[in-house]
Parts: structure tokens; sequence; C-alpha cells
């Protein structure tokens, strides 16, 4: 998806890449949810060129740099300098034994080999460490989540009595016509959005043991018989002695009730006037970055359950919750939320599906930083960041996603306000049909890098919706 906020500074000549990168590991299961207390091994992959000492976090901020003095040799893969021969990284077995987090956070490596797999081992109910995958991080930094299924089976067969009494939710309701709150969505509902009750019980099976009765009769004139059979049906469970894991959803499908929910003929004919450009233009726009290429509708604005449509992006939480520099070192300290890579991390990407998963992922990042988590969403039809709330007319981030909660109606008034205030250039494009101003505006000045096709779509839109 494109934004209107993006843009890019030119990037400064490259250096020659570090021999060492920074890997995260995180565990899921199948549901995406934490594994806590697994046991794990990670060794470096013996065949790989000698290196240092793995440095472990997460306080990156109290471990030594790696060491400056390391000889420098030939050019290892993707261009990165590998230690030379006799240089004190020599004969360093790296492996390492941990126990993951309530977050399944297990460790970061500050200064793993680039191009260096290395095998991840799991520790299975027989105490056996077995393998479950091997990594090869090739990026400055990576954050590897390793998802399996028999982790949570093999950890909750049975329940505790916790689980137990966890079984009894009292979920919170939405009424027919209410509108959702964003304080409200994160105190009541922020427990189970995107979340599924799990019950894993000893599975059982029903075995049929028929039995056939025969009974012969004779008819009272013709005197000819007539056998008639009849099976009687006998269950009997059977313990098989393997979990079940039953899933599901806990919400229900409705959380809020906007008015209007739709765009209209009348809501582009307005921003059109204001504009000064063509009601077929505007539209052109918001297709492009509510739905892209995918079938127009008029409700894009909103999800099937009554939320604005928003993009949590993961590297804008990163960015604003990033701590300053210290005032004596000038070094700045490990990131707080370094534990919650697929929430907080420093490149882009990691979107995931659209929908309630959004606002799980929102929810989970809300509850460490709920300012900085608005600001990190893009919201709505026209798909604004919420760091420009107050360029939308609102006095703080909650106030801009109150008023996206009421209906349509709120969207196309914001869009307005942020197109005069900070896209003066896209609304000379529109008016004037220049798609490519219009996309290096909205989309940022590096938008053929993102998106190459986003001018030519914009044009196509338009003459679509000109017809």
């Amino acid at each position: 998806m494109s934004h209107p906020h993006h843009t890019r500074q030119p990037s400064a000549p490259k250096a020659a890449p570090s021999p060492y990168v920074e890997v995260t590991f995180v565990f899921r299961d199948v549901l995406q949810k934490p594994i806590e207390g697994l046991s794990v091994r990670l060794v470096a992959d013996a065949g790989a060129s000698p290196a240092p000492a793995w440095k472990l976090g997460p306080d990156s901020h109290d471990l030594p740099d790696v060491p400056a003095s390391v000889p420098k040799a030939a050019s290892a893969p993707d261009g990165a300098t590998a230690p030379a021969a006799g240089s004190p990284t020599q004969g360093v077995t790296n492996n390492e034994d941990g126990v993951t987090d309530a977050s399944g956070y297990l460790v970061t490596i500050y200064n793993a080999a680039r191009n260096q797999p290395i095998d991840v081992m799991v520790k299975n109910r027989r105490g056996e460490y077995v393998w479950k995958a091997t990594v090869t991080p090739k990026k400055d930094i990576s954050a590897y989540t390793i998802v399996s299924p028999e982790y949570h089976l093999e950890a909750t067969t049975k329940l505790t009595p916790k689980e137990e009494f966890e079984q009894d939710l009292n979920l919170p309701v939405v009424k027919q016509g209410e509108v959702m709150t964003i304080e409200r969505l994160l105190r009541e509902f922020g427990p189970y959005i995107g979340w599924s009750q799990k019950v894993t019980e000893q599975g059982k099976v029903k075995k049929d043991n028929p039995v056939s009765h025969k009974e012969v009769t004779a008819d009272e004139i013709t005197k000819k018989k007539k056998t008639t059979v009849t099976i009687e049906h006998h269950y009997k469970v059977v313990d098989t002695g393997k979990p079940t894991t039953i899933v599901f959803n806990v919400l229900g499908s409705r959380l809020n009730y906007p008015k209007p929910i739709s765009f209209t003929d009348e809501h582009f004919e307005y921003l059109a006037r204001s504009f000064g450009c063509e009601a077929a233009a505007v539209k052109a726009l918001t297709k492009q970055e509510t739905i892209g290429k995918g079938p127009w509708a008029l409700d894009h604005g909103f999800d099937a359950n009554g939320l604005p449509r928003i993009l949590f992006e993961r590297h804008h939480f990163y960015n604003l919750t990033s701590p300053p520099a210290g005032k004596t070192t000038g070094k700045t300290p490990a990131h707080p939320y370094r534990a919650y890579p697929d929430i907080c991390f420093p490149i882009a990407g990691g979107f995931g599906i659209g929908g309630l998963h959004q606002y799980e992922r929102f929810a989970r990042a809300a509850k460490l930083d709920m300012d900085a988590a608005i600001k990190s969403c893009s919201w709505g039809g026209f798909q604004i960041l919420g760091e420009y709330y107050e360029s939308c007319g609102c006095g703080s981030p909650a106030e801009m996603v109150n008023a996206y909660m009421k209906g349509i109606d709120m969207h196309v008034l914001m869009f307005e306000k942020f197109m005069k205030k900070e896209k003066k250039s896209a609304i000379h494009g529109l008016a004037n049909k220049k798609w490519t101003e219009v996309a290096a505006s909205y989309n940022g000045t590096h938008w053929q890098k993102h998106n190459p096709d986003y001018a030519n779509d914009l044009e196509r839109f338009y003459e679509e919706f000109k017809k």
C-alpha cells in the first residue's frame, strides 16, 4: 500500500558492509502467540569462517563494541570483510542455550558473522535438543520468527487451573448503533483483539460396534417368508492418548457502528470543488491509496467489523520510541522494545494481512506507548499517517482516531485539511492531471522505487471514473 507521507531523503554513499550483523530470535505458535519457557540452543555452523565470540543482549549498550583491531582480509560473500588468518577470532565455537520469555523472545546476537548459518535446536519433552531450523543472516539487522505447532501442543496437553478459569470469559459487547472510541477499544477489547481461545484436551473418538439381528416373518396369505435385517449401533468412547486442540475467535463480528460508512458522489464533488479539480481525479487517488488495483468499493474506509481501515508500520513505531543519545556519553541506549520485532523494528515491512490483524499489532504497541502506536498507523479512507493529526485539525492523536470512528464524513473533512496543509503540490497535480506530480507529493519523491506504476495507475483509474 502506498502512503502520502513517506518521503525519503537521498541516501549517503554506502560504506563497506561490516562482517558482523545483528540477529534476533523470537518464537511463535501457529496462532502467532508467543511461546514462553521454550528451551532453545543456537549453534553456529561448524563449516563457516572464523568469527568472534558472540556478544548477546538485550542490553546492547552494556556490551563492548565488536573489536576494531580484527585484521581485514579477503572479501566474504555479499562484500563483507572476513577476519584474516591468525586473528584472535579463529577457533571460537559459538553456541548458546536460552529460554524464551513471556513475549517469545530468546536473545539478540549483536555480532553474528554475516552469511554464517545458525542452527536452531529445541529441547523436546524427552530432554533432547532436536533441530528445527537453520537461518543465514545476511542483512545488517535481522529478526527471525520460528513457528511450529508442536511447541504449543507439547506445552498444553492439559489445562492448568488458571487456564480453566480463563475458559469462562466475560467479554465486552458493542450494542447496535454504538460508536467506538480508541480509549474503550484498547481498554476493554484490546486483550481480545486478534486473539483466539484455545482448548486442548486428550483426544477421544467414538467406535461403533454394530450388532446385526435377523427376523424372519411369513405372509399370512401367500405363506412366503421374508427376512428383515436390523442393525443396532453400540458406541464406545476410546481415549486416543493424543491431544486435540480446538480454536475459536472470541470477539463478535461488529466492533463499531459508524455513519455513514461509504463514500458518496457528494463527498467527491465536495472535495473536487475544494481542490479545484474533477471528482474523477479525487476518486482515482482514493482508490489508489485505499485498495490499489483491487475491486472498487465505496466503503473501503472501514473494515467489515466497522473499525477504520489501518496499516500499522513497525519502523515508525521504532523511530518514535527510540531513546535519545546520552548527554555525557553520546551513545544511544538499547531500544526498550527490541524484544518485539514484529511491531517495533528499524526496517519497514512485516505488515501481514489486513483487517483485525493490524489492530492486534496496534493494540500490542499501544500497551507500550499509545500515542506512538496511533502515530505509527495509516488511517481510514485516505490512509493518512497518525503523526499528521495536527494537520488534520485535531488536538491529539486520540482525537484524530475518534473522529475516524464516527463515519466517512470525518475522513473527508480531515483529508481536505491534510491536503491543504501538507500536500499542496498534490492538489495542483490533481487539478492539472499531472499524475507524476501527484505521485511525488502524496507518495514521496522516491515513489517510483516503492510503486513504479503509481502514476500510471492514477491516470488509468481517472479514465475509468471519467466515463
